[in-house]
């Protein structure tokens, strides 16, 4: 048996089926049920809100984030789980910012995916601070970053293309002008080599149902 078919073996899924669906909702994994059973028995029932230090409910997103951080070669203790990835894209670009008070500018590119730049839009709008959204072809990313940009916002590959930025590069690009990087990991993460952490990226996200 390989170790592909042996993975199946993980979850319940009707004698026959071949379920590719991965991006929303994956086949249910065997043990899934009994841990959310113990959870709401032992942990929630038993414990109430003490389950939060008693249960480890607490550490949950550090514990989560350290098993997540090998796909994407980050340093334990670097990465934690929260709520959406559109809301960590907000934060992370807000952050971003105010590493940099004195730039207006964030650069991402046109066929970015549709969310990342509505999130970046609407914080443009709220802080009504001067800033600017520039939104080039990828093709005309790089040479759109100069000593202006306060943030470069990219997805690290193109969910229509497949498309994939040279992650060393465009962060070095970045950072030789003062820039802070914000790498949108979504559709690469656990797909590809990533290695977040020589790239020196200040920033990155990603979502976890994939």
């Amino acid at each position: 048996m390989t170790e592909f078919q042996s993975r199946k073996d993980f979850f319940d899924l009707p004698n026959g089926m071949i379920y590719l669906n991965g991006n929303s909702l994956g086949p249910l994994p065997k043990n899934a049920l009994a841990a959310a059973e113990r959870t709401i028995r032992d942990e929630w029932g038993a414990q109430l809100i003490k389950a939060w230090n008693t249960a480890g409910w607490m550490d949950l997103p550090r514990r989560v984030g350290n098993k997540i951080a090998p796909l994407i070669g980050a340093a334990p203790g670097s990465l934690a789980t929260g709520d959406t990835l559109s809301i960590k894209v907000f934060q992370a670009l807000d952050a971003a910012l105010k590493l940099r008070p004195d730039r207006k500018v964030i650069i991402s590119d046109i066929e970015n995916f549709p969310s990342d730049l509505y999130m970046a839009k609407g914080l443009v709008d709220l802080l009504k601070q001067g800033y600017e959204l520039k939104a080039p072809n990828p093709a005309d990313v790089a040479r759109s970053i100069d000593d202006s940009v306060a943030a470069v916002l990219l997805t690290h590959v193109n969910y229509r293309t497949g498309e994939m930025y040279d992650m060393d590069h465009m962060t070095k690009l970045a950072h030789e002008h003062g820039a802070v990087m914000i790498w949108d990991l979504a559709h690469s993460a656990g797909a590809i080599d990533v290695d977040i952490s020589a790239s020196t990226a200040e920033f990155a996200i990603g979502c976890t149902y994939k």
